[in-house]
C-alpha cells in the first residue's frame, strides 16, 4: 500500500526541470499522432439562476454580489435570452451548451415564482427540458447545477453528453468557522464525493476539478488528486480534471494575504498529469492563465477547456475568453495542434454504457455538419 505522506513529501520537492522529464515520458506513452494534441471544446453558456444555498467566501456569482449591472444577477433565465443564445450558438457553430446555476436556486420563492409562471415543478425539471430542446437543435448539453441526486443525475444522463462538479477541496477546516465554505452545505465533502460516486455507478462521462488558493495547503491537493485517481479506477468515468487558480473579484468576501500564483498552479496541473497519466485529460482555463500557456503546455496540459464565442467566464467575468486562433498560433509556435473535440469524450461515445443512442444519433449530425462545411 502507497504511503501517501511519503509521495507526498516526494511530490512537494520535485523540480520543476525534473517534473518536465517526467511529463515528457507520460506524453511519449501515446500513440505518436496523439502526443502533440492540445484540445478545447467551441461552447457557450446558458448561465441559468444566480440564486444559490451556498454561500461561499470567494464566489461572485452568488445572488448576494452586487454586480455592475443589475440584470447580472438572474432570477431565472428568460425564454428570449435562451432563444438568442441558441441562434447564436449556431451561427458561430457551437456544440457545446454548458447549463449552470447556483445550487438549488428553487430554495428560493423568488425562483419558484418564475418557475411556477413557466408550468414547472421545480428547478430540476426545467433543466431537464431545456436540455431535450438543445439536444433537438444539434447541441450537447453539458450540466453542472451543483448537487443532484442520484435520480436525478440518472434522468439528466439521457439528454446530456457529459456532466461536471468540481471536487474544489475535501479541506475540512474549509468547513469551520472562518473557512470559505462555512456557510456553504452543498460544499461539504461527502455529499461531493457521493454525487461524483453516484456518476460513476451511472456511466455518465464526468468532469470534475480542484479550486486552489481558497485555503487548501499543497498536501491536500495531492490527497483530493488521488481520491479522483481511486474513485475512477472503480468507475472509469472522469473524463477531464480541471486545475482552476482562484482569482480576485469585488465584493467577495474572501481576501487572502496572498493570491495563489499561475507557476504554482501550473506546478499542480504538472502534478495532477504524473498523478493521472494518460488516463484523465489535464485542463486549464486559458482565460485564467494568460501569457503562460507555454507553461501550462509543458506541464502536461492536454485541454483547454470550453471557450465561448460569446459568452462571458461568469464565475471570473473580468476573465475574457482569449480568440480560438490566438491559441492555436501559441500551440503551433510551441509544436502542438490545437483540435476542437465535443464535451463528451471521443473514448466514451462507443464505450458500452456511457452514451446514451438519443446522444450518439446528435453526434452523428453534428459530425455530418462538420463534414459537409468542409467539403462546401
Amino acid at each position: 500500500m502507497m504511503d501517501v505522506s511519503k509521495k507526498i513529501e516526494e511530490l512537494k520537492n520535485l523540480s520543476i526541470s525534473k517534473l518536465r522529464e517526467k511529463i515528457v515520458s507520460i506524453k511519449k506513452e501515446l500513440p505518436r499522432e496523439e502526443q502533440n494534441i492540445i484540445t478545447f471544446s467551441k461552447n457557450f453558456t446558458l448561465s441559468l439562476s444566480n440564486f444559490c444555498q451556498n454561500q461561499c467566501g470567494y464566489c461572485f456569482y452568488n445572488q448576494t454580489i452586487p454586480k455592475e449591472d443589475k440584470e447580472d444577477n438572474v432570477v431565472l433565465i428568460k425564454e428570449e435570452t435562451i432563444n438568442n443564445f441558441i441562434q447564436t450558438a449556431i451561427k458561430y457553430g457551437c456544440t457545446e451548451a454548458l447549463l449552470m446555476s447556483g445550487e438549488f436556486p428553487d430554495n428560493f420563492k423568488e425562483v419558484q415564482k418564475e418557475l411556477e409562471k413557466r408550468s414547472y415543478n421545480d428547478f430540476f425539471h426545467f433543466v431537464r427540458n431545456l436540455s431535450e430542446k438543445l439536444l433537438g437543435v444539434n447541441l450537447l448539453p453539458h450540466t453542472n447545477i451543483g448537487m443532484l441526486t442520484y435520480r436525478q443525475l440518472k434522468s439528466l444522463k439521457e439528454c446530456n453528453a457529459s456532466m461536471g462538479l468540481m471536487i474544489e477541496s475535501t479541506c475540512k477546516s474549509l468547513s469551520k468557522i472562518g473557512g470559505v465554505h462555512e456557510n456553504s452545505p452543498g460544499k461539504t465533502p461527502e455529499n461531493r464525493i457521493n454525487h461524483i460516486v453516484n456518476a460513476g455507478k451511472l456511466k455518465i462521462p464526468f468532469t470534475t476539478g480542484l479550486l486552489l488558493g481558497i485555503g487548501e495547503n499543497f498536501s491536500d491537493r495531492v490527497n483530493d488528486l488521488l481520491l479522483i485517481k481511486e474513485i475512477n479506477l472503480k468507475y472509469n468515468h472522469i473524463q477531464e480534471v480541471i486545475i482552476q487558480n482562484f482569482t480576485n473579484k469585488m465584493g467577495i468576501k474572501y481576501n487572502p494575504d496572498k493570491l495563489i500564483s499561475i507557476e504554482e498552479t501550473l506546478k499542480t496541473a504538472g502534478i495532477a498529469k504524473l498523478i493521472f497519466g494518460n488516463d484523465i485529460a489535464i485542463q486549464v482555463p486559458p482565460n485564467l492563465i494568460q501569457n503562460y500557456e507555454k507553461e501550462a503546455l509543458e506541464m502536461g496540459i492536454d485541454d483547454f477547456g470550453g471557450i465561448s464565442p460569446f459568452t462571458l467566464d461568469y464565475i471570473n467575468p473580468n476573465h475574457i475568453w482569449p480568440k480560438i486562433d490566438h491559441l492555436e498560433k501559441i500551440c503551433e509556435s510551441n509544436g502542438y495542434k490545437l483540435r476542437e473535440r465535443l464535451p463528451i469524450y471521443k473514448k466514451y461515445i462507443n464505450k458500452q454504457g456511457f452514451c446514451p443512442e438519443n446522444i450518439k444519433k446528435m453526434i452523428d449530425n453534428i459530425n455530418k455538419n462538420v463534414r459537409n462545411k468542409t467539403d462546401s
